[in-house]
């Protein structure tokens, strides 16, 4: 590697660690174990270092967004979506810099240089915008994807992708088998699908409050108690004040709940369909106890 590239690299890190402003070319110098002189006989000064550190970082961003679409050409359009969601995301989790990099670019850099990032990066971007904005529309043509505005979609799957990105750098358990089971979430949004009112309308009725003025506690011993039905086996439980599901019911704010027994089973079930560990299965569960 010349001494030119080694100072672009250490300036990369520099400038995504610190940003424009808080990176020196004094330890971009030293990183590289030259004088802060010899920089200026590469590079005139710390902007063109930092646009020329841009350059080859935007390179690889075109490449990557061309290497997606022409990777995911032959397949259906739910594979063609979440195969250029996953591929996006991995390839700036396995890259920390340059994640930090763009980052730095379009929120953190000197209003002058941020706006003319920003034109190049949208130029850059037209060929894989319009390619997605294509699926979409196709996919809602098909009936596979329900119709909206295609722009708006393909803004919610950018956020999506991003958001999910940050988190798996914010909290260390999410790993990249997460990447599917997000994209699940977002896909059932998208994907047309049948009215089910009729069906929840039934389902809510189930749920009988015991110790309402209507009705009458199963248990007479059990006054502490409220019963709601199960969703799955449409059989009454017994809720002790003590359990989360408790005030959901007594407020009738939710009107679906199962038993311990299909509980276990619908765990069970995760587990085989995601392919994911138990303790995978509970993340959300201690993400939520770390908040508290």
């Amino acid at each position: 590697m010349t001494t030119k590239e080694k100072i672009k690299q250490a300036a990369l890190a520099a400038f995504a660690q610190k940003g424009y402003e808080g990176a020196t070319m004094q330890e971009i110098a030293e990183a590289v174990g030259i004088n802060k002189a010899s920089i200026y006989n590469h590079y005139k000064g710390k902007e063109d270092l930092f646009l020329a550190v841009y350059q080859d970082v935007a390179r690889k961003y075109e490449k990557l967004l061309k290497r997606m679409i022409r990777d995911s050409e032959n397949m259906e359009i739910r594979d063609k979506l979440l195969h250029m969601f996953k591929e996006y995301i991995l390839f700036y989790y396995k890259d920390l810099h340059i994640s930090l990099f763009w980052t730095q670019c379009l929120v953190f850099a000197p209003p002058e240089l941020r706006e003319n990032l920003y034109v190049d990066i949208v130029k850059r971007e037209e060929p894989f915008e319009k390619k997605m904005l294509e699926i979409l529309g196709e996919g809602m043509q098909q009936g596979i994807i329900r119709r909206d505005i295609p722009t708006k979609m393909l803004l919610s799957y950018r956020a999506m992708r991003d958001g999910l990105l940050l988190w798996m750098r914010i909290v260390p358990e999410l790993s990249g088998e997460w990447i599917e089971v997000f994209w699940k979430d977002f896909w059932l949004g998208i994907q047309e699908g049948k009215g089910g009112g009729e069906q929840q309308d039934e389902t809510r009725n189930e749920l009988k409050l015991k110790g309402s003025p209507d009705s009458q506690p199963a248990d007479k011993g059990a006054l502490s108690l409220y019963t709601a039905t199960c969703l799955i086996c449409h059989r009454e439980f017994g809720i002790p004040f003590t359990d989360y599901r408790y005030k959901d019911i007594k407020y009738n704010r939710c009107a679906y709940h199962v038993c311990d027994d299909c509980g276990k089973k619908i765990q069970e079930e995760c587990q085989k369909i995601t392919g994911l560990s138990p303790e995978s299965i509970d993340f959300w569960e201690r993400l939520e106890n770390r908040r508290k």
